[in-house]
């Protein structure tokens, strides 16, 4: 039994006549006839009555038809399901993330991608923004979202950056400390006080700098820990500095326990939340549509008015 002898039933049972189905399959109407007959021998029924009007299936004929009809239909979806998995293996999107920061509109956003290419395959690498960018160059990362500034912009002859927005940096206290009275605050406001700061790439390049040029400060230990440093600050032992996704996402913000204060600071180079891509490769249509609404849902973010300020 071939699987053609399957598809010559099915459609001679549609336009009830050998020659109709020789046609609309591109086939001598002979071999369709032989075919079908050779069917019948093996399986040892009758599928089609033969007449001068015509053919017609036979009470058994209709049954196996039936059957074939359903089998096709499997075989077909077992075709189209093989080639979306070779489809997705070849357009796995790989995102780099940068540490420490929380997006909590991403899976809303996984879930529309998986909603519209059902077998495309998404994984997430969260690492340092230069680690990223160098894993876009040699391609082990299809995009990144980064944090644009003065050491990224260094491979800028060969990636692409995009700015979605700008940094911007709070002071977070707990909400008894003699500066949560400020309604902003400037480096000198803040020497003589002992920091915490969050352990990461972006994060200490600014403070290198912030304490270059306005201190020293004094930090008490520095962690990659989010909840260690809200825990730390919270309970009064140490300030920190912080950006507005964190002002934007910390729980004890939002309750009252920590206020968050701009720090008016001049450091001259700005910084943008942003996305890295290599130079002039054109994005698949599962990457364009992430991209599209991933900006959108941060623009929705950063419209959100702080409810300190």
């Amino acid at each position: 039994m071939r699987i053609e002898q399957l598809e010559y039933i099915v459609s001679v049972a549609e336009t009830r006549s050998f020659s109709k189905t020789a046609q609309d399959l591109h086939i001598s109407q002979s071999a369709i006839s032989q075919s079908v007959l050779k069917l019948e021998e093996e399986l040892g029924v009758k599928i089609f009555e033969r007449s001068s009007l015509g053919v017609k299936p036979t009470a058994e004929g209709k049954v196996l038809i039936t059957d074939a009809s359903n089998v096709l239909i499997k075989l077909k979806k077992l075709q189209d399901n093989a080639s979306a998995f070779r489809k997705s293996g070849q357009n796995e999107l790989k995102i780099g993330l940068v540490t420490g920061l929380h997006l909590p509109f991403l899976p809303k956003i996984l879930a529309q991608i998986k909603k519209e290419f059902p077998y495309q395959f998404i994984t997430f690498q969260e690492l340092g923004s230069i680690e990223i960018v160098k894993r876009i160059i040699n391609k082990e990362l299809d995009i990144g979202i980064v944090v644009v500034y003065e050491n990224t912009h260094s491979y800028q002859d060969v990636v692409t950056f995009h700015n979605f927005h700008e940094v911007k940096f709070f002071v977070f206290v707990e909400k008894h400390s003699p500066l949560a009275a400020f309604s902003s605050i400037t480096p000198q406001d803040l020497l003589g006080q002992t920091f915490v700061m969050y352990n990461g790439e972006y994060m200490n390049w600014f403070f290198d700098k912030f304490n270059e040029e306005f201190g020293p400060f004094e930090i008490l230990f520095t962690s990659s820990n989010n909840e260690t440093i809200r825990e730390t600050v919270r309970k009064g032992i140490a300030i920190t500095i912080e950006t507005e996704t964190e002002l934007l996402n910390n729980p004890y913000i939002k309750n009252g326990e920590l206020i968050a204060i701009p720090l008016l600071e001049n450091i001259q180079d700005k910084s943008y939340l942003g996305l890295a891509k290599i130079q002039n490769k054109s994005n698949a249509i599962e990457t364009t549509t992430f991209i599209k609404a991933l900006e959108s849902r941060l623009q929705e973010m950063f419209n959100k008015k702080p409810i300190q300020l």
